[in-house]
C-alpha cells in the first residue's frame, strides 16, 4: 500500500507521551507495516534496520515503540490494530473499485 490516511487527532491522541525519537520510530515502523500489507519482522534488530536505529538511545525508542504499538501476539508476528483496520477498509475499496 503505497498511501495511507494518517489521522492527526487520533495520533497526538494517541502518542502524546512520546520523545522525539520515538515519534520518528513509530513513523517508521507504521509506514514500513502498510507497504507490507501488515507484516512487520518480529526480531528487534531486524526493525532497528528498517528504522536505522544506530545509537543505543535510537534502538530503546524502538524497543519501546514495537511493543507498545506493535506487539507480536500468539503466532509470534507483530501487529498494530488500528493500521490492521485501516488495512481491511483499504482492501475492501479496492475490490469494489476493481468490480467497478
Amino acid at each position: 500500500m503505497n498511501y495511507y490516511r494518517r489521522y492527526i487527532g487520533d495520533y497526538q491522541r494517541d502518542t502524546m507521551h512520546l520523545s522525539i525519537t520515538e515519534h520518528g520510530a513509530y513513523t517508521l515502523l507504521l509506514d514500513a507495516y502498510y507497504s507490507s500489507s501488515g507484516e512487520l519482522p518480529r526480531h528487534l534488530s531486524e526493525l532497528n534496520r528498517i528504522c536505522r536505529a544506530a545509537t543505543k538511545s535510537e534502538r530503546e525508542a524502538v524497543m519501546k515503540v514495537a511493543q507498545q504499538y506493535f506487539p507480536t501476539n500468539g503466532d509470534g508476528t507483530r501487529h498494530n490494530k488500528r493500521a490492521d483496520a485501516e488495512l481491511e477498509k483499504a482492501k475492501a475499496a479496492i475490490e469494489k473499485m476493481k468490480e467497478s
